[in-house]
């Protein structure tokens, strides 16, 4: 039997990217297999598109290259991606059930992945655009911890099993494929309109339609056939409101492409980075943790923090001033935070007498404190409504509790932000800090006019903003804070455990 093997995507049209990198792991497996199948003397021969620069050419390319080899069956390797829950591995087929079942067999038992099975799918550009027997391979998800643990420990064994399949030519006997009914030979005129809680064969073929769906083809619209649809929407540039209807359904039988997405801001964090970061944080000790007198932090304030984290971190190593000046040595003064609580941080082992990305991740460890103290970790939070500081300058907000006098004491970096922000040159990530927050009007509710005003608002809907003029203020009038002076704020080593497993998966996919 001889193959043709090629990796998923290409060197200039990016696939997933999480934990691990899609492009560069399925480019390892695919030479690392064939060069163990040559060794067993079976017929390889492999492919790596390095030219492409649209996705569009990239499929044409690899289908042309497979149909310009003599083999007898076409595999391409690829890793799956979702939101940080789903693990596991499949094989994608049109034809081949018997062929998909032995590979996932054969890479669960060496992986030790959970086994998601061969699905039959009819909408793939490469199963549908080579003329001999193919399986598609999604080897794990780039996204899960587990998977990526998995795969960085297994994939030689993985490699080694599908050699050995290979080489045990009864095991893995390729049929030419017969014409089968797809979905798309029913007109799209004649699909109703799905939603959630419907059941059917409609649904199984949406199923069976939407890329990469990540759940069972059950014919049941439940809540992982819904985020499917969504995802499917957004990517489309269609009105994402978890329906399928007349546009829905067309863009499926048109193939529609994604839409590119508009450039990201400077030091931003990218849709996959901001899923696997916010998979870190909610697996993580502190995520659990009943802080003194709090409780548990809500979901959006760890995993909010993990992505504010993040993007500081990405500045800093861009040599940004803000960033700079939070992650400089302890100071002697006794409005800096890391002077103040000087004991706690080395009764940890957190010692801050250098300037660098060890100080800036021990100050964000205490802010998840100092914000659970202040907010109870919600970003929306308003003035204290006991006090009488209304004016814009001076009335707090957000989940730190800020007011914007307290900019003075870092000028000028304090406004930096504040006009970075406002511009839209950082994200916020409002959507990953509400997760499980409510807050009410009157918390929504600003004070004042102009500059103060502005503050109030960027710190409740732009919430990484608040976090970084938090970091300011701690290091610069640390005394801004109540629970700062009566040493109330509780720094804890699983915090700052959060922030090193996010700073070493940014070193990762640098």
């Amino acid at each position: 039997m001889k193959l043709a093997m090629s990796s998923g995507h290409g060197l200039k049209v990016r696939g997933a990217s999480g934990i691990l990198d899609e492009v560069d792991e399925a480019r390892k497996a695919v030479d690392r297999t064939a060069e163990l199948m040559s060794d067993y003397g079976v017929g390889v021969v492999t492919f790596h598109d390095d030219t492409s620069t649209s996705q569009d050419e990239n499929l044409d390319t690899i289908v042309r290259w497979h149909n310009d080899q003599d083999r007898d069956l076409d595999v391409s390797f690829h890793l799956n991606c979702y939101d940080g829950s789903a693990h596991g591995t499949e094989v994608l087929y049109l034809t081949q059930y018997d062929v998909a079942k032995s590979v996932c067999d054969a890479i669960c038992a060496a992986g030790g992945f959970t086994n998601r099975g061969p699905k039959q799918r009819t909408n793939l550009a490469f199963l549908n655009g080579t003329d001999m027997p193919a399986i598609l391979l999604e080897l794990c998800f780039v996204d899960s911890s587990v998977d990526a643990n998995l795969w960085k420990a297994n994939w030689e064994k993985i490699c080694q099993a599908l050699a050995n399949l290979a080489a045990e030519e009864d095991e893995l006997e390729p049929v030419l494929p017969e014409e089968i009914e797809r979905p798309e030979s029913i007109p799209v005129e004649d699909r109703p309109t799905l939603a959630r809680g419907d059941q059917g064969s409609d649904v199984l073929d949406l199923q069976r339609m939407l890329p990469r769906f990540p759940g069972e083809f059950d014919g049941d619209f439940g809540s992982v056939t819904e985020d499917a649809v969504l995802n499917y929407q957004r990517s489309r540039g269609l009105a994402a409101d978890g329906i399928v209807g007349e546009q829905t359904w067309t863009a499926l039988y048109e193939h529609k492409l994604p839409v590119k997405p508009p450039p990201l801001p400077p030091n931003a964090l990218s849709y996959a980075q901001q899923t696997a970061i916010m998979a870190i944080a909610n697996n993580s000790a502190i995520a659990d943790y009943s802080w003194k007198s709090r409780g548990i932090a809500p979901t959006g304030f760890t995993q909010g923090m993990a992505l504010s984290f993040a993007q500081t971190l990405k500045k800093f190593r861009a040599d940004h001033p803000a960033a700079i000046e939070m992650a400089k040595a302890r100071t002697d003064s006794d409005k800096d935070v890391l002077n103040l609580y000087r004991d706690d941080f080395e009764e940890l082992g957190f010692f801050n007498e250098q300037s660098g990305e060890d100080t800036l991740r021990h100050l964000y460890a205490f802010m998840l404190g100092s914000g659970m103290r202040e907010s109870s970790g919600q970003h929306c939070c308003g003035r204290d409504q006991s006090a009488e500081n209304t004016s814009s300058d001076t009335c707090e907000a957000g989940a730190f509790q800020t007011s914007y006098n307290a900019h003075s004491a870092s000028d000028p970096e304090f406004d930096i932000l504040l006009d970075e922000y406002a511009a839209g040159l950082s994200p916020g990530y409002l959507d990953a800090w509400s997760e499980g927050v409510s807050c009410s009007s009157s918390d929504w509710e600003n004070y004042g006019s102009g500059r103060g005003e502005q503050f109030q608002d960027l710190c409740k809907n732009a919430p990484a903003f608040s976090a970084e003029t938090h970091a300011l203020t701690l290091r610069n009038l640390a005394n801004h804070y109540g629970p700062v002076i009566r040493h109330e704020v509780e720094l804890h080593q699983d915090a700052e455990e959060m922030f090193r497993a996010v700073q070493d998966y940014l070193d990762m996919v640098a």
